[in-house]
């Protein structure tokens, strides 16, 4: 006995509500985490600052170990350069961690000095994030970025602890404008960033897509509430600091299904993009090795082929099978007057006027310079004819302007149509040459039947 119709959609039901059940479970976790965080911040700020740097810092570091680890894996260097980033912008949390007021790691500073080295990472992280993916497609030296980002991240603590770095922070007043207008500018390259990634989409296993972005919009958010605050353990402050480590831990998911649970699906998606060149490049060729390069016609070899095929069709069926030879009158003299570019031109116009005037299922071609060649299958002398004189009619009307006045041109066109007594393609073409030629001798620009 099969299921009735309800006890599908009931068990349907069930599954869906246990997959949601089953999804919901990591964001009851990580909402009891935030919500102890912020219970340690009604205790101690400091305590708060600590565990949330520290979890960044972790979550920094766990990104650079993950990305050295799989660099062999993936075929681009966006999850290697991102690694060595976030490296050093965990660097410097660490150094701002220690520095944070109320640690006495560095007396003598005031909270200028944690919020010098804040703005400095977040520096660090905006101006990576917009330039990784310049990664996606390109091998990475390590040891070249490695050296320009510690010469760099160097000389920017050195300059902070020599006084020598803009002020940001002044006890009793609050955050300077460089400290703001920063944010405002670290915010922008972060929203730049999202847009660069929105270009490259293709590049990108659209979950680990979906994550990235989030991940910089949060940062983008954390970055303006770190332009509310006036006190370092101040309300602006705590949001920010939820906003980042949110925004870091949704980073660190985009990168965990790149280096390593998706890297096959990156693989094979970079691998079917390959295909999918390769598939265009051999239609390519081989619609290159059937038509004529000029006129986009077939090719002499290949329309013999399909009317070799036609024909046998025609016969074993007992269906009508006509041809029309069209040859441009005085073509040689159009060359010469106008050059040859012109009379390409004009047999463009031609070809042109067959994809105008015949069906999807004529065969045509060019067979030779300035001679073609049409195989009408279903059509009989009479219908055949009929078509020949409305193309004589469409490439007497066309024209090209030029330098040396307008250029027109005039064809003259043969019919026949097909005696099944007659075996090959050749002995058909031979009888539409003879009506062609007898078109010629009557003066042309005109229409003979065989």
């Amino acid at each position: 006995m099969r299921p009735s119709q309800g006890s599908k959609r009931s068990n349907k039901a069930k599954t869906r509500r246990s997959e949601l059940a089953r999804k919901g479970v990591p964001f009851v976790f990580y909402g009891l985490v935030l919500f102890g965080l912020y219970l340690s911040s009604l205790y101690s700020y400091l305590l708060f600052h600590n565990l949330a740097e520290i979890f960044v810092i972790v979550v920094g570091c766990s990104i650079f170990i993950l990305a050295l680890n799989s660099r062999q894996r993936l075929d681009n260097s966006y999850v290697l350069f991102l690694g060595i980033a976030y490296l050093f912008v965990s660097g410097l949390d660490l150094l701002h961690t220690l520095a944070y007021k109320g640690m006495g790691v560095f007396p003598g500073y005031d909270a200028n000095l944690p919020t010098q080295l804040w703005i400095a990472a977040r520096y660090c992280q905006s101006i990576s994030l917009l330039i990784s993916p310049l990664f996606l497609h390109r091998k990475l030296n390590i040891y070249p970025v490695f050296a320009v980002y510690t010469v760099v991240t160097i000389a920017v603590i050195a300059a902070i602890f020599a006084n020598a770095f803009p002020v940001c922070f002044v006890e009793g007043v609050g955050l300077t404008p460089f400290k703001k207008i920063s944010e405002y500018i670290i915010a922008f390259m972060f929203i730049a960033a999202i847009a660069f990634l929105l270009y490259k989409r293709t590049s990108f296993d659209r979950h680990v897509l979906q994550w990235l972005v989030a991940s910089l919009v949060l940062t983008v958010a954390s970055e303006l509430a770190f332009t509310l605050y006036s006190s370092v353990y101040g309300f602006g402050n705590l949001v920010g600091h939820f906003l980042k480590i949110i925004a870091f831990y949704l980073i660190y998911i985009a990168i965990v299904e790149m280096g390593l649970e998706k890297p096959q699906r990156l693989l094979f998606k970079n691998l079917k993009q390959n295909e999918k060149a390769l598939q265009a490049a051999l239609k390519k060729v081989q619609r290159l090795a059937i038509t004529d390069p000029l006129t986009g016609l077939y090719n002499q070899r290949h329309f013999s082929t399909v009317a070799e095929e036609e024909l046998r069709r025609a016969c074993r069926y007992g269906r009508s099978l006509s041809a029309i030879m069209l040859d441009i009158d005085h073509f040689k003299r159009v060359n010469d007057t106008y050059g040859h570019t012109v009379g390409d031109h004009l047999l463009q116009e031609v070809a042109q006027s067959f994809r105008q005037e015949l069906r999807r299922v004529d065969v045509v071609g060019r067979y030779g310079g300035d001679e073609f060649v049409v195989l009408l299958p279903e059509n009989d002398l009479a219908a055949a004819r009929q078509v020949a004189e409305r193309l004589q009619k469409s490439i007497a009307r066309r024209q090209i302007a030029t330098p040396k006045g307008s250029a027109k041109i005039t064809a003259s066109l043969g019919v026949a149509a097909l005696d099944c007594e007659e075996t090959t393609v050749e002995q058909l073409l031979s009888r539409t040459d003879q009506a062609l030629y007898a078109a010629k001798k009557a003066g042309r620009n005109r229409v003979r039947s065989g």
